[in-house]
C-alpha cells in the first residue's frame, strides 16, 4: 500500500511488537531491542546544473511488505520521523535498509547533526551505518550484500526486482512538486520494497534475524570461519599472531593479485587468443598449500647461503626485506614480477606499466615465494638479505579447510540446479569471500566523523591496535598475505607454460595465442585436491577439483593497452573490460574491436563522478516561484572515458615493437 507520509498508520506501527532474541545473543555490547519489522529508506535526486548542487525531490520509506510510504521534502520526513518516535517504547530502535548509505548519508548530515558515536564508517565517505534520533539504525544494504541493487533483487528472486532506470531519465531535472508518471512512481516503490524482500529472504534461508544478520557480505563467512576454528586446540591462532615489527614487514610483503599485458603484443589486434582459468584459485591454495604455522623468528640479515638454506633445506616460510643489485628481466619475459609501488631505494629504474624491467638498485620486502617467482624472471648481480624472518611451514587447520570445501561443495552441487539459485549465489559469495576475510588488515585506524571536519581518519597507535586486534583474532594475518602469494606461484606456472605465445593475465586468468599444453600441470592438481577432498561433483554426474586451469573458450580477436584495459570479440560478440568502464554499455559505444586504440572516448559508458557539496556556498535557490533548501549533497555528473596510455608506456611499447 502506498500512502502519503501524512496517512501513515501510526498505531498499526506502534503495535509491532520487538523482535525476540535467539537464545544467548545478548545484542552486543550496545543492548539494543529492536521492532521486528525490517524497513528500507532511498532518495531520488536531482542535479540542478545552474548551481551545480543536488536536492531530494522525493523520499520513500517501505515498512515491511504493508506500506510505501511516500514524502517529497526533508520538512516532511523530519515531521514523520517524530511521529514514530513518539510510538517508540523505552530502549526500542527501528532498523532501516539503505542501498548505499554512504550517498543518503551525504544529504542526512545536512538536516541532522550528527555525532561521532552516531556513525560507523569503513573508510572516508563509506559509512556501514549511523543512527539518528536516538532511535533509528540506518544499515547499508550495499555493503551487506556487496551487490548492486539490481543484482541483489535479482539473484534473491524476490517479487519487486529493481526496475530498469534506462527510461527514469536521471539527467532531468525534478523538484518536490514534479508530478511523477506511474512508472517513475513504481521506480521509486521497488528500490525500497524489493529491498525489504531480499533482507526478509535472506534472513529467512540463514535463519537471521535482525540481531544475528551480518552488517557486511564477509560477516557471513566470519561467523562459519569462528565456529571452524573453535575446533582448533586452544592457542593455536594466538601463539603465531605477529608482534608489531613482524606485522610491518608483512604490511610491506602484502600484494594482490597479478594482473599484467605482455608489452610485445599490447596495442595489437591478436587472433585465435585462448583464454584458460584457474578454478576456484584462492580457495585452492588455501585447501592445497603450506603456510606459516609458528611464530615468526626475527633473524635480521643473514648470507644469501643462509637464506636459500633457509627456504630450500630447512623448509621455512620466509618473509624478507631484501635489496637486489642490477636487476633484469631475462629475456622473453612478458610479465615482469617486481612491482615499482612494493619497491623501495629504486636507482635507474626502467619500468613496463608499474614493474620493474631493470635498476641499477631497488628493495623490497618478499616471502620466499615471490622469490622463487624473481629468480626465475630476473638476472642480477647480487641478493642481499637485509632483514629476515622464518616460521615453520605446515598445512591449514582441517576445520578451516574443511569450511572451504564445504563451500565448494555446495557452489558445484548446486549450480544451474532450478529451485536452487539462492543457495548456489550465497555458496559461490561464501567461498570467494574466505581469502577477503583473512587477508584483513588487523590494524584498522578508526574513522571518525565530526559535523565541523566531516570524515577524518584518527592516528592511533599501530601498536596498541595491534594488540587490541590480537586479543579477538580468530585467524592470522600472514595466512591472507601467503594466500596471494601462492595464487601468484600458480599464475606465474601458468604464464610459463603459455611461454612466448602469452599476452595477458588477471589474477586467476591466462590469455596466450599458439600452444599450450596443461596437462601434466593440471595431474599434479588433481592429485592434490583428491588428497585434501578439494573436488566436488556437479548434477550431471562430472567430478571437478580446485586448482586446474580450465578452457574459457577461444576469441576471434583480443587487444589490450595494459592492465584492466583489453577487449576481445567472442562467438562474434564484442566484449570490454576497462576499468571504470560500463561493460554492457562500453562493448556497444565502441561497436568494434578495430575502434580499441588511444584516443577513443566512452561517453555513455564513462559512469559517473561525484561531487560532495559538504557546505554549499548557496543554502536556498529559487525556482518556478518557488524557494529550495539547499544543504549538504552530492552531485552526480555524467563522466567520459579516454582511451589511452601514459608517455612512458607509449614510449616502450615503440622500443618493443623495434627490439
Amino acid at each position: 500500500m502506498i500512502v502519503n507520509c501524512e496517512d501513515f498508520d501510526f498505531d498499526w506501527y506502534e503495535s509491532i511488537q520487538r523482535e525476540k532474541r535467539k537464545r544467548g545473543n545478548q545484542g552486543g555490547s550496545s543492548k539494543r531491542d529492536y521492532k521486528s519489522i525490517v524497513t528500507a529508506f532511498d532518495i531520488e535526486t536531482s542535479r540542478i546544473r545552474a548551481i551545480e548542487q543536488s536536492i531530494m525531490y522525493i523520499w520513500q520509506w517501505q515498512f515491511d511488505e504493508e506500506y510505501t510510504v511516500i514524502g517529497r521534502t526533508w520538512e516532511q520526513f523530519n515531521d514523520f520521523v517524530q511521529k514514530l518516535k513518539d510510538r517508540m517504547k523505552p530502549r526500542e530502535n527501528l532498523v532501516v535498509y539503505v542501498h548505499n548509505l554512504s550517498y543518503e548519508f551525504q544529504f542526512l548530515r545536512g538536516i541532522y547533526h550528527f555525532t561521532s558515536d552516531e556513525v560507523f564508517a569503513l573508510k572516508k565517505r563509506k559509512v556501514l551505518k549511523c543512527t539518528m534520533h536516538g532511535f533509528l539504525e540506518f544499515r547499508c544494504s550495499y555493503i551487506h550484500s556487496n551487490m548492486s541493487l539490481a543484482e541483489y533483487t535479482r539473484k534473491m528472486e524476490v517479487r519487486h526486482q529493481k526496475l530498469d532506470g534506462e527510461d527514469f531519465d536521471y539527467n532531468e531535472e525534478r523538484y518536490p512538486w514534479t508530478v511523477l508518471t506511474q512508472r517513475q512512481l513504481d521506480y521509486c516503490v521497488n528500490d525500497v520494497l524489493g529491498l525489504v524482500e531480499a533482507i526478509k529472504k535472506e534472513m529467512q534461508i540463514d535463519g537471521d534475524n535482525l540481531y544475528t544478520i551480518p552488517l557486511t557480505s564477509t560477516g557471513y563467512v566470519r561467523r562459519d570461519a569462528k565456529q571452524a576454528m573453535r575446533l582448533v586446540r586452544y592457542g593455536y591462532v594466538s601463539s603465531m599472531l605477529p608482534d608489531l615489527e613482524t606485522y610491518k614487514a608483512l604490511r610491506e610483503a602484502f600484494r594482490g593479485g597479478n594482473t599484467h599485458a605482455n608489452r610485445f603484443y599490447s596495442d595489437m589486434k591478436l587472433e585465435n587468443v585462448h583464454s584458460f582459468d584457474r578454478s576456484s584459485s584462492y580457495p585452492d591454495v588455501i585447501c592445497n598449500c603450506e603456510y606459516p604455522i609458528s611464530a615468526f623468528y626475527h633473524a635480521g640479515s643473514c648470507t644469501v647461503e643462509q637464506l636459500l638454506d633457509l627456504i630450500n633445506r630447512r623448509h621455512k616460510a620466509v618473509l624478507m626485506r631484501i635489496g637486489i643489485v642490477n636487476p633484469k628481466l631475462k629475456v622473453g619475459q612478458g610479465c615482469p614480477y617486481i612491482s615499482k609501488d612494493k619497491s623501495r631505494m629504486i636507482k635507474n629504474g626502467l619500468y613496463d606499466n608499474g614493474r620493474v624491467l631493470e635498476a641499477e638498485y631497488l628493495e623490497t620486502t618478499i616471502t620466499d615465494i615471490d622469490l622463487k617467482i624473481i629468480m626465475i624472471e630476473y638476472d642480477f648481480d647480487d641478493l642481499i638479505p637485509l632483514d629476515v624472518y622464518h616460521a615453520r611451514y605446515g598445512k591449514l587447520p582441517k576445520p578451516f579447510i574443511d569450511l572451504n570445501i564445504s563451500y565448494y561443495r555446495s557452489k558445484t552441487r548446486l549450480k544451474d540446479v532450478e529451485g536452487e539459485e539462492i543457495f548456489y549465489m550465497k555458496s559461490k559469495n561464501k567461498l570467494n569471500a574466505i581469502y577477503g576475510m583473512t587477508a584483513q588488515d588487523p590494524v584498522r585506524q578508526e574513522i571518525e566523523f565530526m559535523a565541523s571536519q566531516g570524515f577524518t581518519e584518527r592516528a592511533d597507535d599501530i601498536g596498541e591496535l595491534l594488540a587490541s586486534s590480537n586479543k579477538r583474532a580468530f585467524l592470522p594475518y600472514q595466512w591472507g598475505v601467503w594466500t596471494t602469494a601462492h595464487a601468484r606461484w600458480r599464475l606465474e606456472e601458468g604464464i610459463q607454460i603459455a611461454g612466448e605465445g602469452f599476452v595477458y593475465c588477471d589474477t586467476d586468468s591466462v590469455k596466450y595465442i599458439g600452444q599450450a599444453d596443461w596437462t601434466a600441470y593440471n595431474e599434479l592438481r588433481i592429485a592434490d585436491s583428491l588428497e585434501s577432498g578439494a573436488y566436488a561433483e556437479d548434477p550431471n554426474g562430472n567430478v571437478h577439483y580446485m586448482g586446474v586451469y580450465e578452457s574459457e573458450g577461444t576469441y576471434e580477436y583480443f587487444k589490450t593497452l595494459g592492465a584492466k584495459k583489453y577487449a576481445y570479440v567472442k562467438n562474434g560478440r564484442l566484449t570490454v573490460t576497462i576499468a571504470g568502464v560500463n561493460k554492457k554499455k562500453g562493448s556497444i559505444e565502441l561497436g568494434t574491436i578495430d575502434k580499441f586504440k588511444e584516443g577513443f572516448i566512452f561517453s555513455d559508458a564513462g559512469g559517473t563522478e561525484s561531487v560532495y557539496n559538504d557546505e554549499p556556498e548557496i543554502t536556498s535557490y529559487e525556482i518556478d516561484g518557488k524557494i529550495i533548501a539547499i544543504t549538504s549533497n552530492v552531485v552526480l555528473k555524467d563522466s567520459t572515458y579516454t582511451l589511452g596510455v601514459t608517455a612512458d608506456y607509449r614510449r616502450l611499447l615503440d622500443e618493443s615493437r623495434i627490439a
